[in-house]
């Protein structure tokens, strides 16, 4: 049914006489992969060959309602989803000058340096971009956005201020959870020259997740708050709700056409709840001769669990109140605080090796090996083949 009515939809607006152009766009990124071993997975892929985690098809329709007032709908089937077709972008486009516009509806959030182009793998080397920096569970926000670019010399610079609601289903220490980011600020500024491009982006909001069975632990604990002295202060740390989030990024890039070289960082830091602060960031690199690109990139991701592994350390693993019940609650609580605290460390790394082919305008070939390393667990190292097509039109 939601991809009848995204069919439908689309097929309303190419249809609206008050649309006097209307551009139709589309891009398809059909990725296989799989791990080299039996015992493998990461990234959602295993040792089974699958299209599944990546393959991403969508379309895309423009109107032009006047000279300054336009329409954008996209629609997008992932894999992952089994392809159900869902409206991911939905928005209007006022454009207050030459240099401003602003954009309302749901709009892409314009987190990262790709953020743009995110779906349309034809518009980078990699098959998919590095899933430490990229790997978040929320691209897409709905509210209003204003946009301001313009030039000055040689030098081209932009500007973005972003601000809304975004939801999205995420996973917090392996426990499922619907993620809202309320209050949502983002400031992004980018400059160009030549062959030089920087942008960096500065975004706050109030993040809260729920999940019944999770919120219900958290209430547990904070009800031996008169028993056991840190309870209160565990199950205020655990409970993610109107939390200030924090979320930096920088990128840098060089591109001499022959040659190209980047890098971009993220820190990411939920206030006082059990969410880590994770920085990542990439290094990545490639030649270009004629229609093939061969490229190399080294990842790293890092959550720091120190605050959370201290709420824990603050409190006894047993207590003895003369009731066995009681006490044995409290050990159960204990222990899973401990383990749940635990698991918000993080040390992992990856190098991916690849070669894209251009066969032709809008047509891309590519194969990319990446090396997996969990630095705190060896049993999780693994080594990813993924091969696919890259198309836009």
């Amino acid at each position: 049914m939601k991809k009848k009515l995204a069919i439908l939809s689309m097929a309303s607006l190419v249809a609206a006489p008050a649309i006097a152009e209307v551009q139709i766009n589309g891009f398809a990124n059909l990725i296989g992969g799989m791990t080299l071993d039996d015992n493998e997975s990461v990234y959602d892929y295993d040792s089974d060959f699958s299209f599944d985690p990546a393959s991403v098809f969508g379309l895309q329709v423009r109107g032009e309602i006047s000279d300054k007032l336009s329409a954008t709908a996209q629609v997008v089937g992932r894999g992952r989803d089994d392809y159900d077709a869902d409206f991911e972008w939905a928005y209007m486009t006022y454009n207050v000058s030459n240099t401003t516009s602003i954009s309302a509806g749901r709009i892409r959030m314009p987190l990262f340096k790709y953020s743009a182009s995110l779906d349309v793998g034809y518009s980078y080397h990699w098959l998919t971009p590095p899933d430490s920096v990229y790997g978040i569970d929320f691209n897409n926000i709905d509210g209003v956005r204003v946009d301001y670019s313009n030039y000055s010399g040689d030098w081209e610079y932009g500007a973005q201020f972003t601000t809304g609601r975004a939801q999205a289903d995420t996973t917090i220490s392996g426990i499922p959870a619907a993620l809202t980011l309320d209050n949502v600020l983002a400031v992004s500024f980018e400059v160009t020259r030549d062959w030089f491009s920087a942008r960096t982006l500065l975004a706050r909001g109030k993040t809260s997740a729920e999940n019944a069975e999770f919120d219900a632990f958290v209430d547990g604990a904070g009800q031996f708050g008169a028993v056991v002295p840190g309870a209160s202060a565990l199950a205020s740390g655990l409970r993610i709700e109107e939390d200030t989030g924090t979320f930096f990024e920088v990128a840098v890039g060089v591109d001499k056409y022959d040659w190209f070289v980047g890098a971009e960082y993220t820190q990411t830091e939920v206030d006082g709840s059990v969410i880590a602060d994770n920085k990542a960031w990439y290094v990545t690199a490639g030649l270009r001769f004629g229609k093939f690109t061969p490229h190399i990139t080294y990842e790293v991701e890092e959550a720091d669990n120190g605050a959370q592994l201290g709420l824990v350390a603050a409190l006894p693993p047993t207590i003895e109140t003369g009731d066995a019940v009681t006490d044995a609650t409290w050990s159960g609580i204990y222990q899973a605080a401990s383990g749940i605290a635990a698991q918000q460390d993080l040390d992992v790394s990856a190098v991916t090796a690849g070669l894209r082919y251009d066969v032709e305008p809008g047509l891309a070939l590519k194969a990319d090996v990446t090396w997996y390393s969990d630095d705190l667990n060896d049993l999780n190292d693994a080594t990813l083949l993924k091969v696919g097509v890259n198309y836009t039109f």
